[in-house]
């Protein structure tokens, strides 16, 4: 990645998907196949474990409806993430990673001294 916005931190940047922690607003961002998605840390592990639940299929179709988000906020009804299950492998490994990055960060900022 060129330039990473301020406050933010680079947890993975593959050729088809980049993740990045937002440090101002708390929110870890994603991208993945021309699609944008902002999870909060809760939100994020969910999602890691729908991915990794979804059955082996060659093809996926993956509904990233946010039932807080109404139509009029979100400017739609349903969206949809199509993948292969090579991608969806992909995917999973990235979110994995990130989501290692995130629980090694959170661990020694808890155990090392601020000096």
């Amino acid at each position: 990645m060129e330039h990473l916005p301020p406050h933010s931190r680079l947890l993975v940047e593959e050729e088809n998907v980049l993740i990045v922690q937002n440090l101002r607003q708390g929110l870890i961002e994603m991208q993945f196949k021309g699609v944008t998605m902002a999870f909060t840390l809760s939100d994020l592990f969910d999602f890691v474990e729908r991915i990794d639940n979804l059955p082996t299929h060659k093809m996926y179709l993956v509904e990233l409806l946010d039932l807080r988000d109404t139509c009029v906020r979100a400017g739609f009804q349903a969206i949809g993430l199509q993948m292969s299950l090579s991608e969806r492998d992909e995917l999973s490994w990235a979110l994995h990673d990130a989501c290692l990055k995130l629980d090694l960060s959170a661990f020694y900022k808890n155990r090392m001294s601020e000096n």
